[in-house]
């Protein structure tokens, strides 16, 4: 889940006194001990501390709070953390980019409790999922573009004539760059909560909270050769039989986040450097063009 500063809040800068803030209030929060969720299923941890931080969801992909990201998990699973979220240009479609698309030419994963169908999917790279759909990562230079690809082993009905007819959908590397720096450069902090359950409902206890800062795009590419990295696609339908679309996104387990960035910082605990400042960070590496690195990285795959 992805949420920004509520417009009528004090606005965060991400310099190190509003860090020092925003620690204060987590600490806060820390003390409150058991807080209700206040949303049922899956968002609910998001939606709490949204609130309880005063800030409200959406969908815009970039840093949350002055080049700060959040992401919010539960501590009693095996967690996986969403990097960006974004699904394939239309041009570098092979098949419709729907969940009737999908199931059409893949097959469905499974079935929801109305009995709908639907396509729940975590792709690695580098070898084809053990299911009848056969997906897998691969990096493939198309129509004159170096992309990260889903490929299949399974027979498809490509619509896209300028694409191998083995390909799903694309991503060009080059826009995945761009989307990760723009989202991620700054620094992230991930929360993380216990959760219990009462005749009252769902309920949470902050538990700890991690700063990452200094991410490495070359180890983005170097997790996802080795496995660590994944593309999950999440399609559905609602119970009136609508299809909805919980995003496609690049998902990494929350315990091999720190191999992504070069320093981390218990964010409840320790004291903040005063030199600390996410706006920085993000501003510095913005303006480094990596590029041409990671296309020279991707030749010795």
């Amino acid at each position: 889940m992805n949420i920004y500063i509520n417009p009528h809040a004090p606005l965060m800068s991400g310099g190190s006194g509003d860090l020092k803030d925003l620690q204060k209030r987590l600490r806060e929060i820390r003390e409150m001990g058991w807080v209700k969720s206040h949303r049922t299923h899956d968002t609910g941890i998001g939606k709490t501390f949204e609130d309880l931080l005063g800030i409200e969801e959406n969908n815009i992909q970039l840093p949350d709070i002055g080049g700060i990201e959040i992401k919010t998990s539960r501590s009693d699973t095996m967690s996986m953390v969403t990097l960006i979220t974004f699904e394939p240009p239309s041009e570098f479609r092979n098949i419709p980019w729907t969940i009737d698309g999908l199931v059409e030419n893949l097959g469905e994963t499974g079935y929801d409790k109305y009995g709908n169908p639907k396509f729940l999917m975590t792709i690695p790279y580098g070898r084809y999922t053990n299911n009848k759909q056969k997906l897998k990562l691969d990096f493939r230079k198309v129509v004159g573009e170096d992309c990260i690809c889903v490929v299949t082993k399974s027979k498809i009905n490509p619509t896209n004539p300028r694409l191998p007819k083995d390909v799903v959908v694309c991503y060009p590397l080059s826009e995945v760059v761009k989307r990760i720096q723009k989202k991620l450069s700054g620094c992230l902090l991930v929360i993380d909560a216990d959760r219990r359950k009462a005749s009252g409902g769902e309920f949470f206890k902050l538990q700890s909270a991690t700063l990452y800062l200094g991410l490495s795009f070359d180890k983005f590419l170097e997790l996802l050769r080795s496995g660590k990295i994944f593309l999950d696609i999440r399609f559905g339908r609602h119970r009136d039989g609508r299809s909805h679309n919980h995003g496609t996104g690049w998902r990494i387990k929350e315990r091999d986040l720190p191999l992504l960035y070069s320093r981390k910082i218990d964010f409840l605990n320790d004291e903040l450097p005063d030199d600390l400042n996410c706006e920085n960070e993000f501003t510095q590496n913005k303006k480094v063009n990596h590029l041409d690195k990671f296309l020279s990285i991707l030749l010795l795959l």
